[in-house]
């Protein structure tokens, strides 16, 4: 385990877990001191002379040592929080980096559900479920064994009764219920992540829901997660209970056998074995309830790992640029799912520039895959894409993106500004350009009627829009970034005839107002598609009709 947690940090954070090591000795020298501050205090309270003076004295040292100490280790702990923060911020962009590398199949296969639970609760556990654990563990591991020395130097009974009561308590937890810990923290993973899709489906598909009165059965799904988390909380909270109840009843054992077979100064003996068990019993708890959270947390290293698995390899290369001035040759194009479904089966069709192009079909056929094909968001199996005779590949991938827009059926609306919404991905947005683009594609009239105009927030999935205003921002978006291509995913298949009449007519504008534009447009009927200059179909066949 301390292997694959050491291969997970990058170079420098291993220099930051070195000197986090090093305020581990600090934190536990400060502890010693502290703990030997108390011991002249002690002597002098239990000397009968009743030296009250030096044991005031002494007492006012200790409160003084514990005061400095537990500011000492109040920065050392802190500094140990920001790095283990420090790590799960870099872990956790780095599952969602790698996640979004791997494209849109990936994303689809997994669930956003599940790689949204997985980016930020196994980072998080990572830091804070082995690190932390690890971490205090080492420091307890050492303050125990420097204080067990110390012991054996002064009296080697008290350490013999303390060890042989706490061992055999420390081997049962171990040993008894180690597999159960580790069992217990999987099942939990597994309940959340469950929980959570549950909850982001009904609320994503509301209206569906209610309409089919399906909240009843989402209820009751959320009722029995609710249990099964709670079910595990009880069985985790008994586990974790039992390190303090094992370290309490094995000090207290070792007092009596203390007091029945102590020799010499008893009196003195109980005192420093109490101070010290005063000491030793939090740290004994500590290891045993950090080897619980640890079980608990291991299973984050499968999907971290996992997750990172050719990470590098997705973001080397370089990136070539492409340009678009002449044809986008699609060459024997193929194209099956990983379920064995083919969709696309040897397509072959040419797209010149400043082309207005319909690609129509039933369900199924492949229309939206093609183009995910076309966009560089999936690779085909077999054939090539070529634009101006350049392959779209990995390494011009990026290329080709920079000189394309793309208008699905669903635009996706944010939590942001009409003007956010607009310039997606833009930090520095053009306001004017985002005028005009509103005024192209017949917006204007309304962003003006705006309370903030184009600064006036749009909340999350655009509820408040008609399907028409989502889709002319949608286009709009797309041509924010001036591209070539512009592709169009059943954009007006939800609209009415009106609606879908004045999205065209914006379309035959832009086509006149943006030379050298071309558009390929998906549709399910040929109707929808009238302002095309031509129409490919795929389906049966290859067939194309020139309009």
């Amino acid at each position: 385990m301390l292997r694959r947690i050491y291969n997970l940090l990058m170079p420098d954070e291993r220099s930051k877990t070195l000197r986090m090591v090093v305020s581990i000795l600090l934190s536990v020298f400060l502890d010693l001191v502290g703990l030997a501050a108390l011991l002249p205090a002690l002597y002098y309270l239990l000397d009968e002379g009743g030296q009250k003076s030096a044991a005031l004295f002494f007492s006012l040292i200790a409160i003084s040592v514990i005061l400095l100490k537990s500011i000492v280790k109040t920065v050392l702990v802190r500094y140990q929080n920001c790095n283990l923060l420090s790590f799960y911020k870099r872990l956790s962009n780095s599952l969602f980096t790698s996640y979004y590398n791997r494209g849109l199949l990936f994303i689809r296969e997994q669930g956003s559900n599940k790689l949204n639970y997985e980016i930020n609760a196994m980072s998080y556990s990572f830091s804070f479920g082995l690190l932390s654990p690890l971490i205090r563990i080492s420091a307890d591991m050492l303050f125990i064994l420097l204080v067990t020395t110390a012991l054996l130097c002064w009296n080697g009974m008290t350490v013999l009764i303390l060890y042989a009561t706490f061992l055999p308590f420390l081997v049962f937890y171990l040993f008894g219920i180690r597999k159960k810990v580790k069992e217990y923290g999987e099942e939990d993973m597994r309940v959340k992540r469950e929980h959570t899709r549950v909850v982001s489906d009904t609320l994503r598909g509301y209206a569906e829901v209610v309409v089919n009165g399906a909240f009843p059965a989402q209820q009751r799904t959320f009722a029995d997660g609710l249990e099964k988390i709670s079910d595990n909380r009880m069985k985790m909270d008994t586990l974790l209970r039992l390190p303090q109840f094992i370290a309490e009843l094995s000090v207290v054992i070792g007092l009596v056998l203390l007091v029945s077979f102590g020799q010499g100064d008893v009196k003195l003996v109980v005192g420093v074995f109490a101070i010290a068990a005063f000491r030793l019993l939090p740290a004994l708890r500590g290891i045993l309830a950090g080897l619980t959270q640890i079980q608990n947390a291991q299973c984050c290293l499968d999907v971290i790992e996992e997750g990172l698995e050719n990470d590098d390899a997705q973001q080397t290369g370089e990136h070539c640029t492409v340009t678009f001035n002449k044809e986008i040759s699609v060459e024997n194009i193929t194209f099956s799912y990983p379920n064995g479904q083919t969709v696309l089966d040897d397509r072959t069709f040419r797209v010149s520039k400043g082309e207005y192009v319909g690609v129509c079909g039933t369900s199924g056929v492949g229309k939206t895959t093609l183009f995910n094909i076309l966009a560089g968001l999936i690779q085909p199996d077999s054939g090539h894409v070529r634009i101006d005779g350049v392959e779209l590949t990995g390494s011009t991938r990026t290329g080709w993106m920079r000189q394309i827009g793309y208008v699905p059926q669903e635009v996706f609306i944010f939590d942001g500004t009409l003007a956010e919404n607009i310039a997606l991905g833009c930090s520095n947005i053009d306001r004017e350009k985002v005028e005009r683009l509103l005024a192209m594609v017949n917006l204007d009239s309304w962003a003006h009627s705006l309370a903030n105009g184009i600064e006036s927030r749009l909340n999350e999935a655009g509820t408040q829009l008609s399907g028409g205003q989502k889709q002319r921002i949608g286009i709009a978006r797309s041509l924010y970034k001036e591209p070539s291509l512009l592709l169009l995913d059943e954009a007006t298949s939800a609209l009415d005839d009106t609606t879908e009449s004045e999205i065209n007519r914006t379309l035959l504008e832009l086509k006149e107002s943006l030379k050298g534009l071309t558009i390929l447009s998906i549709a399910h009927r040929k109707s929808s598609l009238s302002y095309c200059d031509r129409i490919i179909n795929i389906g049966e066949g290859n067939d194309e009709q020139e309009l």
